[in-house]
């Protein structure tokens, strides 16, 4: 907070200290603020601050109803997917019998299915592959990194150490 320091002689400025930070500003006079405000200033300042806050409550309780929409539909989808799918029954006299379901496909479709399967196995492969040349890469690297740590003259003798050091 800007706190003004009165200086000597000059009635046009004010120096403020704010924090130690210290400058120089114009003074302002309280007679030019007071007549630019209307006289029911405060009733207008509770009739903003009433506005603000009506705001800021119809956007909380927006932010609250899609929080709780969300909750709902995800408990809904999440009920949907636990719910067992509701069985097929006859119509033509046996109620009580359930149709079973029987997945035919035909010997195309099996084909096709097979080798989707075996393509996406060789694509794993040379994932696998990939994988273990980049681990073999980093094993190197770090292998490399460790040799030049051991290396340091620091691991010899502390003789050796000080002549590495001087020279």
């Amino acid at each position: 907070m800007a706190h003004p320091i009165l200086p000597d002689g000059d009635a046009d400025w004010e120096v403020c200290e704010d924090n130690g930070f210290v400058y120089k500003r114009r003074r302002r006079h309280l007679s030019s603020l007071v007549g630019s405000l209307p006289a029911d200033s405060a009733e207008e300042l509770r009739r903003n601050h009433r506005v603000r806050k009506k705001r800021c409550l119809i956007t909380i309780r927006d932010r609250y109803q899609r929080e709780v929409e969300q909750w709902e539909d995800l408990s809904a989808s999440l009920l949907r997917l636990a719910s067992p799918p509701p069985e097929a029954t006859s119509e033509a006299g046996t109620s009580s019998v359930a149709s079973p379901r029987s997945f035919h496909l035909s010997p195309p479709a099996i084909d096709g299915l097979i080798l989707e399967l075996e393509t996406q196995e060789a694509i794993f492969k040379k994932i696998l592959d990939l994988c273990d040349c980049a681990d073999l890469f980093c094993e190197a690297q770090e292998d490399r990194l460790t040799q030049s740590l051991l290396d340091l003259p620091i691991w010899g003798s502390p003789r050796a150490l000080m002549r590495s050091l001087c020279d």
